[in-house]
């Protein structure tokens, strides 16, 4: 991403501007034998989703002010009705920081569905590989059998505390391994009091640091999700040069360019979660609901 291991600039992974034929024509590693049998390897080989061309024209017109950009110090703010001021688009904070935002738009999915593939996809590669072909590699878990059903804990709950190692990057040349350090809601500080309907439905938050650089903190994310006319509103906020400890952000430095790594996380961002809109309720469909024993499930050609 830039750093002393890959130092290719940020700047040359997405051109400016950006455009989804761009975008689609990424690089995607060659499946294994073993992933090209797999029956959820077609969608590894589907076209990435579509993102509308207002969100493509907001990363296209450049940074935000950082006086409309939310500080991680108000994340709470995204728990409160309406929208804030920059829902999707990135920019550099006073402090030097990174900030990007996303909101995208999920139709018949459900937040039971979020909560099934956050403790779905990290238990195999491939499955990572889904969501976003041109940028997820591989991925494993700290502790994988409290993901599975039978580890008796409620799928909302599953994630806490759980830490995700992927190999990904804003594209396949940048691919390094990382650690997802995620959090309950009350240990990333949140105000209980504001997590409620018709606020919000599920709130997904975590350190993201460069596992690959010696654990080197890179950011923080939270997603808040409120379901919305049969689907759900899924709200991402990014802070990079932040990691949390005890509920509290505390700033880091980070020998990136601020302005590009917020920009392609911004991207990164619209590309993934578009992507897993479109196939989301229909894999859920396909594996029951169920995480224990995916080879006991039928797909649909």
């Amino acid at each position: 991403m830039g750093t002393e291991d890959n130092p290719r600039g940020l700047e040359s992974v997405f051109p400016s501007p950006i455009t989804m034929d761009a975008i689609r024509n990424m690089n995607r590693r060659e499946l294994s034998a073993a992933e090209k049998s797999s029956p959820y390897s077609k969608y590894y080989h589907r076209e990435l989703a579509e993102i509308p061309i207002s969100d493509i024209e907001l990363v296209n017109a450049g940074p935000v002010a950082s006086s409309r950009a939310t500080s991680i110090h108000d994340r709470n703010d995204l728990m409160k009705p309406g929208y804030l001021e920059v829902e999707t688009g990135y920019a550099v904070m006073e402090d030097g920081s990174g900030f990007a935002a996303t909101l995208v738009e999920m139709p018949d999915v459900t937040p039971a569905m979020l909560d099934w593939w956050f403790n779905w996809h990290p238990l195999e590669g491939l499955r990572y590989a889904i969501w976003c072909p041109t940028a997820h590699t591989d991925i494993s878990v700290k502790d994988p059998a409290r993901h599975l059903d039978r580890s008796g804990i409620s799928l909302e709950e599953r994630n806490y505390g759980c830490t995700h190692y992927p190999v990904e990057g804003f594209d396949l040349d940048g691919a390094m391994k990382i650690s997802i350090e995620f959090f309950s809601p009350e240990k990333f500080g949140l105000d209980m009091r504001m997590f409620k309907e018709p606020g919000i439905s599920r709130a997904y938050c975590a350190n993201v640091n460069l596992f690959a650089l010696d654990n080197l903190p890179l950011g923080v994310f939270f997603h808040a999700v409120r379901e919305k006319g049969g689907g759900i509103e899924y709200r991402s906020r990014y802070w990079m040069g932040y990691t949390m400890a005890e509920g509290k952000p505390s700033s880091v430095d980070l020998p990136v360019s601020m302005v590009d790594l917020a920009r392609n996380n911004c991207l990164h961002s619209l590309i993934e979660y578009n992507n897993l809109a479109s196939f989301l309720p229909q894999l859920h469909q396909e594996m029951g609901g169920r995480i224990d024993d995916p080879d006991a499930f039928e797909f649909s050609s």
